[in-house]
């Protein structure tokens, strides 16, 4: 049996202090993007009425997927009697939560007028996976809060219930929102059978390459140890799952690529520098996952520095993923009739404005902001991050 010993951090110090300034202060700037686009619309942005899914449908994908990763890690020890993962099950669920708030913020910003969000509940859809995702998103942050609330009153038997149906429920959640675009069969690159299993594992790569560069912080900065040898596990599975996640993008491309009439659509995607898709296809999503293995692979990874890169670099590469899925997809006129190329092959470049930055990296620290915080208010970081055995 190992015996966890969770306290709330002091959280007195001036690089804290600093910390949450910052955090702060980029939130801040995310939320005057978002007040830009309330007041003047979408035309701050750079969508179109071609591509009416850009930078916000993408961080709202990449938000979900960085949650549900980041509860599986806090599900390690309930689900798959990980014991030494106890450590992590609390602070990865806070993370979970912040995460998937964030997420439905995205969603709320991406539709414009925040009203519009009520026509889900007002008008339930129950053929459209759009409604059946609102479902999905909100019973998720209801299932995840339990979960959290039972390990701090130490129900060890509803605990590992709740781990196991959370994890069960945010492999749905993000199963559902890869149903979103590989149910699309009218666009040429959307429609795939491996973009529900490829969320999956961008998800888990996501939530772990952003959560471990935070665990080694927070544990550096609080000046409580940290076993190595634990977070190196979890940088090994992000790396497992990093070469796992590109062998499913050439899959998935070639997949694609073996019909037809989408070959024209696949070169401009992958080989026509003219767009941004084939600069951000290869140099952030296909060569920030290589960097990644290639980091872990070397004497190097093991550090604290060399897995807080890794992490980094992976989580830009998996949103780079988002950009990719769901931006070239649209750009790229649609297949009206399979297998007729119509001329001219207008394609429409999509290139995000400064509000869409702001407001999905405004996210980001938001939801780093909300689990600090919650780490000075919550027992939910250990005093040791070591396995201590009873």
């Amino acid at each position: 049996m190992v015996e966890v010993e969770f306290k709330k951090i002091d959280g007195t110090s001036p690089g804290y202090y600093l910390v949450l300034l910052i955090l702060t202060i980029v939130t801040l700037w995310g939320v005057y993007a978002w007040y830009l686009q309330l007041v003047y619309g979408h035309c701050v942005t750079g969508l179109s009425q071609r591509v009416p899914w850009g930078f916000g449908t993408a961080a709202i994908c990449y938000l979900i997927g960085a949650s549900a990763g980041s509860l599986i890690v806090s599900a390690l020890s309930g689900v798959f009697g990980k014991e030494e993962f106890k450590i992590f099950s609390r602070s990865a669920c806070l993370f979970a939560l912040a995460m998937i708030v964030a997420a439905m913020l995205s969603i709320m910003q991406d539709i414009g007028n925040p009203e519009n969000g009520l026509n889900v509940l007002a008008h339930f859809n129950f053929t459209s996976i759009f409604s059946w995702n609102a479902f999905l998103y909100s019973s998720y942050f209801v299932i995840g809060f339990i979960y959290l609330m039972a390990q701090f009153e130490e129900k060890k038997f509803l605990t590992k219930c709740l781990a196991v149906l959370a994890v069960a429920w945010a492999v749905l959640v993000h199963s559902g929102t890869g149903g979103i675009v590989g149910f699309v069969y009218s666009t040429e690159l959307y429609h795939s059978s491996l973009t529900i299993p490829l969320f999956i594992v961008s998800a888990i790569v996501s939530g772990l390459g952003l959560l471990i560069p935070a665990y080694i912080l927070a544990f550096r900065w609080t000046h409580r140890p940290l076993d190595r040898d634990l977070m190196w596990t979890l940088a090994k599975i992000m790396g497992a799952l990093t070469i796992l996640l590109l062998y499913c993008f050439a899959a998935e491309i070639l997949d694609c690529a073996y019909v037809p009439g989408n070959q024209e659509a696949i070169r401009i995607y992958l080989f026509d520098f003219h767009y941004p898709y084939a600069w951000v296809f290869w140099f952030v999503q296909i060569l920030g996952c290589i960097l990644t293995v290639a980091i872990l692979l070397s004497p190097w990874g093991k550090t604290d520095w060399g897995m807080i890169a890794s992490g980094l670099i992976v989580a830009v590469a998996v949103y780079g993923e988002r950009y990719t899925l769901i931006t070239p997809g649209l750009g790229i006129p649609k297949d009206y009739v399979p297998g007729m190329i119509f001329k001219p092959y207008i394609v429409v470049p999509y290139y995000p404005a400064w509000t869409e930055y702001a407001m999905f990296i405004g996210l980001v620290t938001a939801a780093y902001l909300a689990w600090c915080i919650g780490l000075k208010i919550f027992a939910v970081l250990p005093e040791r991050g070591e396995v201590v055995k009873k």
